[in-house]
C-alpha cells in the first residue's frame, strides 16, 4: 500500500473545491437555504420547548404533566420528520448540482427542481439496506452493548482499556463499511435507480478499488466535525440550561454541520464519477487485451 492509496482522497477534495464555482449561484442558494430553513426550525423548536417547560414549572397541578409531556413528544417527532425531509431535499439538490458541475454542464433552477422531483423519493425506498449490512450493524450494536455492560459490571483498567480499543475498532469498521451506503445515495440520484439497485452498484464500484479513499473521506469529515463541535458540547454540558448564548452556539454548530454535509455530498459525487471513470478505463483495457 503506497501513499497515493492513503492520501488519494486529497485529490477528491481538491476536485470538490474546483467544482464549487461552477453553477455557483445554485450552490450558494442551496447553502443559504440549508442554513436558513433548519435554523428557523431549530429556533421554533427551542421557543416551543421553553414555552412547554415554563407551563410545566408554573403549573402546580401534576395532572397536566402527562399532557404536556405527550405534546412535547409529538412536537419533537413532527420537527424531526420535517428536518429529515428538508435534509433529504437539500441532499438531493446538492448531488444533482455537483453532478452537473463535475461533468461541465450548466444547470438552471427549473432543471434542478425537475431533477429533485424525479429523484427525491429514491433513497426513501423501503428496502434501504441489504440483509448482510443490517445483520452486521445489529451484531455490532449487540457487541457494543455487551462491552458497556462488561465495563459497568467489572470496572477495572483491563476492561476499560479493552472497551476503548474495541470502540475504536468498531468506529473504524463503521467508517469503512459506510462507504457503500454513502456512495449509494449519490448513485440513486445520479443514475435514477432504486435504493436497493444503488447499493448493489455502489458495492460493485468500490469493490473494484478505491474503497480506502472513501474511508479516508469519512474519517476526514468526522474528524473536522468532532474537532469543531467538541468545544460547543463542553459548553452545553457545563451550562445545562437553555439561554440566548446556548441557542446561538447551537445554531452555529447546526449550520456548520449543514455546510459540512454539503461538502461531504459534493466530495462523494466527485468520488462516484472517479470510480465510474476508473471502471470504464479498466473495461477498455480488457477489450484491448
Amino acid at each position: 500500500m503506497d501513499f497515493s492509496e492513503i492520501f488519494g482522497f486529497l485529490i477528491i477534495l481538491k476536485e470538490t473545491l474546483k467544482i464549487l464555482p461552477k453553477n455557483g449561484k445554485l450552490v450558494a442558494s442551496i447553502a443559504i437555504l440549508s442554513f436558513l430553513l433548519p435554523s428557523i426550525l431549530f429556533s421554533l423548536f427551542i421557543n416551543f420547548l421553553q414555552f412547554i417547560m415554563a407551563n410545566i414549572n408554573n403549573n402546580n397541578n401534576n395532572n397536566h404533566v402527562p399532557k404536556y409531556t405527550a405534546l412535547l413528544l409529538a412536537v419533537q417527532f413532527s420537527f424531526l420528520i420535517i428536518y429529515c425531509v428538508i435534509f433529504h431535499l437539500f441532499s438531493t439538490a446538492t448531488v444533482v448540482v455537483s453532478a452537473f458541475s463535475y461533468t461541465g454542464k450548466n444547470l438552471n433552477s427549473k432543471d434542478l427542481l425537475s431533477s429533485i422531483k424525479r429523484t427525491w423519493k429514491k433513497p426513501f425506498s423501503r428496502r434501504s439496506y441489504s440483509s448482510s449490512s443490517s445483520s452486521s450493524s445489529s451484531f455490532l450494536l449487540l457487541a457494543v452493548l455487551l462491552a458497556v455492560v462488561l465495563v459497568f459490571t467489572y470496572p477495572n483498567f483491563i476492561t476499560i482499556f479493552a472497551a476503548v480499543i474495541f470502540g475504536i475498532l468498531v468506529f473504524i469498521f463503521q467508517l469503512y463499511s459506510s462507504v457503500v451506503s454513502a456512495l449509494s445515495v449519490v448513485v440513486s440520484i445520479v443514475e435514477d435507480s432504486s435504493r436497493m439497485e444503488a447499493l448493489e452498484k455502489a458495492e460493485k464500484l468500490v469493490n473494484r478499488g478505491q474503497r480506502l479513499h472513501g474511508f479516508m473521506l469519512n474519517l476526514f469529515f468526522y474528524l473536522v466535525a468532532v474537532i469543531l463541535i467538541l468545544p460547543g458540547s463542553y459548553y452545553y454540558i457545563d451550562e445545562l440550561s437553555v439561554n440566548n448564548v446556548t441557542i446561538c452556539c447551537g445554531l452555529f454548530f447546526f449550520n456548520f454541520v449543514s455546510l459540512l454535509r454539503i461538502l461531504a455530498l459534493m466530495a462523494y459525487t466527485v468520488f462516484y464519477f472517479r470510480l465510474r471513470s476508473t471502471t470504464v478505463k479498466k473495461k477498455k483495457n480488457k477489450k484491448k487485451k
